[in-house]
């Protein structure tokens, strides 16, 4: 079995299930407090990824969202099983299946399925990104004034950057999901999506799908960021990169 055709297969199998419940969850629970949440369903859909992987390639490790599941492993998946269960319960369109695959902590492939929209985007190592078989790559050259981005919601963050940028771009979005977020520029959706913390179940498909498009990737102090472990990330065009840096930098005090 193919991993990559397994990957797809299976985000698609999950998010099928998930969508039957969108909108309409009974048992929901409180992880980290009361903005922190999760479903069954969420449980449910880690695990039928899980077990369907462990039949194939019994010998790979996982990170998960659900249990903070972190295993080491030669080779790795990482899972976020419903990306933006706040939207899944409420019944917003945005969330979404997240799978990645590692090698010696190198990305291979992502994969990212919304079943609302049936949006599959997919990132392969040296082969490029695709939504829905359709070549995604980052090559226009904007201004920041021309750009309109997204950010994820981290208190203490999130209204100073708007507040600091809503002046200098188009349009600031906040959409819930920030595996859909940053698939969303590298289909130049969005041009930018910064993320002032977030996990490696998170991002881990989405960093290899906007790598493979031409998006740029870093974090709030300029550098690559630590992928298996919480960390701050800024995916953007490369044109504007910089220039998002250098706002988030004056922002939190180190300009």
């Amino acid at each position: 079995m193919n991993k990559l055709d397994l990957a797809i297969n299976i985000a698609k199998s999950a998010g099928y299930y998930i969508f039957q419940y969108w909108g309409n969850v009974d048992n929901v629970y409180e992880k980290e407090n009361f903005q922190d949440l999760v479903t069954d369903y969420d449980k449910n859909a880690q695990n039928m990824i899980i077990s369907k992987i462990k039949k194939f390639f019994p010998e790979d490790g996982f990170i998960a969202e659900e249990g903070n599941l972190y295993e080491k492993s030669k080779n790795l998946w990482i899972i976020d099983p419903i990306d933006g269960t706040i939207n899944y319960i409420h019944g917003l369109p945005n969330f979404g299946v997240s799978i990645a695959y590692f090698e010696e902590k190198k990305p291979i492939f992502g994969v990212v399925f919304n079943p609302f929209t049936e949006e599959l985007f997919v990132g392969i190592k040296s082969e490029g990104s695709f939504l829905n078989h359709s070549r995604l790559k980052i090559t226009k050259n904007i201004t920041l004034k021309e750009s309109i981005g997204s950010t994820g919601f981290h208190k203490n963050f999130t209204g100073k950057f708007i507040s600091n940028v809503e002046n200098k771009v188009q349009r600031i979005r906040i959409i819930g999901s920030a595996a859909l977020s940053a698939c969303y520029v590298a289909a130049n959706k969005f041009d930018f999506f910064v993320a002032k913390r977030a996990n490696s179940w998170d991002i881990a498909a989405a960093y290899i799908i906007v790598k493979e498009a031409g998006g740029k990737i870093i974090n709030f102090d300029g550098n690559s960021p630590k992928l298996f472990s919480k960390d701050s990330y800024i995916f953007s065009n490369p044109s504007i990169s910089d220039k998002i840096l250098e706002l988030i930098k004056k922002q939190e005090g180190d300009l």
